[in-house]
């Protein structure tokens, strides 16, 4: 039973004559009488809302999307006469941020409502939807009465796949260049045979099928693709620095989306994608190979992959890489260089796997210290902060130029564009050969 504010209002208003009953006794017996006539009517009130029939269903999409504003469908169905007002809230995990929060509907006769919400989550696992509540407002607006029904349900949130998704969708990949990719075949600059097409003003006489002239009459080109069955190994840091919030979701959580974006991209192209998720030590291991199943279990060793508080251990990683691949790859290390003593361990090892490899670093942009450095200090503290973040971000260019010698490729993005600047590197080394 909950009262409302309509009826503490009137409780309100009949404390005032029963303070004059004080000074007037005559007054006491209809004070007394409109109290319990206003508690009659709540009660009344009560009994109508509980008599109020409904149904209240939760739709959820199969599988959630980290940091994505995920659709919640909440159906309300009300079997009776009247108009009905409730308030329904959903429990929600706590580490999603739901919006609304709660609603407050107006059910007529013997219809169906529904109510939208969307939820993001901001960590990805397995998490438990509770029951939902409502509040039935009664007719005479005194009192509420609150249900709960039981829609208790586990749900998974997976890396978000929508760039995935979107790729998959556009066919034969004719509008890439809508989503900012570059096309997924090089046409004129690999090495394996794709088609031949009539000449263009532009192209190369070397590429002229002169056979295919003859026969033709006219001047035919030779279309070139990139190489097709190579092999690509994604690494994964998921070290303590990876566990650092930067728009929304952790630094591990922007890599895990762009690595499987690229090895989207990469199986679509017709490589071999691999995966090594390591910290102290390599905590998983995928050999490199094709195919849809091989992404289906890519997502499934990285959907529940959760960020360390150890130090990374990068010679550990780069020896059993040693030992394990045998054929010429391009290694993309996702990692952090933000704790310059660690990140002091990756360039050695590293630039000796350049000599058999083709390495390639991806890391996030502090976008935080980058805002921090372009708004002004207005204090001591705030000075202290400001210099703090300046040689944070000094230390790690040094980093990255030291990286980036000795055949080492880098990368160093903004979030948002970490999953497009990642496949965009990928294509441009499939497009020059370098593997």
């Amino acid at each position: 039973m909950i009262p409302s504010e309509r009826l503490w209002g009137l409780l309100a208003l009949l404390a005032l004559p029963m303070a004059l009953a004080g000074f007037f006794p005559g007054l006491g017996g209809a004070v007394l009488a409109l109290d319990a006539l206003a508690l009659a009517l709540a009660a009344f009130d009560y009994l109508l809302a509980r008599r109020v029939r409904l149904e209240v269903h939760r739709t959820l999409p199969e599988r959630l999307n980290v940091g994505v504003a995920n659709r919640v469908e909440v159906r309300l169905v009300h079997r009776g006469r009247g108009t009905v007002q409730v308030r329904v809230k959903d429990d929600a995990p706590s580490d999603f941020t739901t919006e609304p929060g709660e609603a407050t509907l107006r059910l007529t006769p013997d219809s169906q409502t529904q109510w939208v919400y969307r939820a993001t989550p901001v960590r990805r696992g397995k998490f438990m939807f509770g029951d939902l509540h409502v509040r039935v407002k009664g007719p005479l607006g005194l009192m509420s009465q609150e249900r709960t029904f039981v829609a208790a349900r586990s749900v998974s949130v997976y890396p978000d796949l929508r760039g995935a998704r979107r790729l998959l969708l556009s066919g034969a990949a004719l509008d890439l260049v809508n989503l900012g990719l570059r096309q997924l075949r090089r046409d004129g600059r690999g090495s394996e045979f794709a088609r031949l097409r009539d000449y263009a003003q532009g192209d190369s006489v070397r590429d002229v099928d002169w056979k295919a002239t003859a026969r033709r009459g006219r001047p035919v080109t030779r279309v070139l693709e990139s190489e097709r069955s190579q092999a690509l190994l994604i690494c994964v840091d998921a070290g303590r620095s990876m566990a650092a919030q930067v728009d929304g979701l952790t630094k591990l959580d922007h890599a895990v989306n762009a690595a499987l974006f690229l090895a989207f991209v990469a199986i679509r192209n017709g490589d071999r994608v691999g995966l090594a998720l390591f910290a102290d030590g390599v905590k998983a291991y995928l050999p490199p190979a094709a195919g849809r199943g091989q992404y289906r279990k890519l997502v499934d060793t990285l959907y529940s992959a959760t960020p360390s508080l150890t130090y990374v251990d990068y010679l550990a990683l780069f020896k059993e890489l040693n030992v394990r691949l045998n054929r010429r790859s391009l290694l993309c290390v996702f990692t952090d260089f933000l704790d310059e003593e660690q990140a002091n361990t990756l360039v050695a090892p590293l630039h000796r796997l350049a000599r058999r490899h083709v390495p390639l670093c991806l890391s996030v942009k502090d976008t935080a210290l980058q805002k921090l450095l372009r708004t002004p200090p207005s204090g001591p503290e705030q000075a202290f902060q400001h210099a703090v973040a300046s040689e944070l971000l000094s230390d790690r260019e040094v980093l990255k130029a030291r990286v980036s010698r000795g055949g080492v490729q880098m990368l160093d993005v903004a979030p948002d564009e970490l999953s497009l600047a990642a496949v965009n590197r990928y294509l441009d080394i499939k497009a020059r050969g370098v593997l």
